[in-house]
């Protein structure tokens, strides 16, 4: 199992929304810029999170991305099933191999069973795991444990 950019660059994008002070929405051009992506591939990841129901866009000038979920609500198998689906661990491996390493058949079988087996169960283990932890574990606090607001608009134009 390997960790996409992408799934990583949407946990960036969500960290910055859920920082952003009420009613702030950021546009995808200023996220691009702070993420140093390309823009396209930023809206890429971007609509499989508003597909997903994590961010909403608004078109106007003052418009741009908004969490449409709560930061509070956002787990970080949310973020894992908006960019990277529901595919198994194993869905691009090839297990023609065990055919090579017995020679009857039955245990052919039996342990290419065993691998899928081990492999789904493990799967399992990591979306409970993903499941088990929020968006909001990885945000900065201020000393009396508030979320931080960042002005990110501000912050980006400086750069």
């Amino acid at each position: 199992m390997k960790l996409s950019s992408s799934y990583v660059q949407a946990i960036g994008i969500l960290v910055m929304l859920a920082e952003l002070p009420d009613n702030e929405a950021l546009k995808s051009s200023e996220i691009s810029r702070r993420m140093n992506v390309s823009h396209t591939y930023l809206q890429k990841i971007a609509t499989k999170l508003k597909h997903a129901d994590l961010i909403e866009s608004y078109a106007s000038k003052q418009g741009g991305y908004k969490l449409k979920k709560s930061k509070e609500a956002i787990t970080f198998l949310d973020i894992f099933l908006a960019i990277e689906g529901e595919k198994s661990f194993l869905s691009n491996i090839n297990l023609a191999p065990i055919d090579a390493m017995f020679i009857d058949k039955k245990l052919v079988k039996e342990k290419a069973d065993v691998v899928i087996g081990i492999h789904s169960q493990a799967q399992k283990m990591y979306l409970e795991q993903l499941q088990a932890h929020l968006l909001i574990e990885i945000l900065p606090r201020d000393s009396d444990g508030n979320y931080l607001e960042i002005d990110w608009k501000k912050f980006i134009s400086e750069e």
